[in-house]
């Protein structure tokens, strides 16, 4: 999909990618490693820091499993596979860190508003 962005191709590279997210988000349990990995440096959970641990951890996971899989799926057995991959992760986990820093507790608080029981 070198060239331009169109409409076509973006739903083309968006379906899979959501499948593949919804995937990996359903079998790794990523809340219970991310707090494993955040109680590493601290105990409470109420501290900022380990929240940012916490994301850190989810996000490393599910950036690089991501990034994998959507280029195997785009590039397939290609030879120049692993170097594309390792090369764009670094700024990839970077840019997927601070939106997950700044979206999630947008996100959390509108999922807690859909989830709440009425009554």
């Amino acid at each position: 999909m070198n060239g331009g962005l169109t409409f076509e191709r973006f739903c083309m590279g968006f379906v899979p990618a959501y499948a593949i997210n919804f995937v990996l988000g359903s079998y790794i349990p990523l809340v219970k490693m991310g707090n494993g990995f955040a109680h590493l440096f601290l105990k409470d959970e109420k501290h900022p820091l380990f929240y940012f641990l916490r994301i850190l951890a989810i996000v490393v996971v599910m950036t690089a499993a991501m990034s994998l899989l959507c280029m195997f799926y785009e590039m397939g057995f290609d030879p120049a596979l692993p170097i594309a991959f390792v090369s764009s992760l670094p700024l990839t986990l970077v840019f997927a860190y601070v939106v997950a820093c700044v979206i999630f507790p947008f996100l959390l608080k509108g999922t807690m508003f859909l989830c709440r029981k009425e009554g």
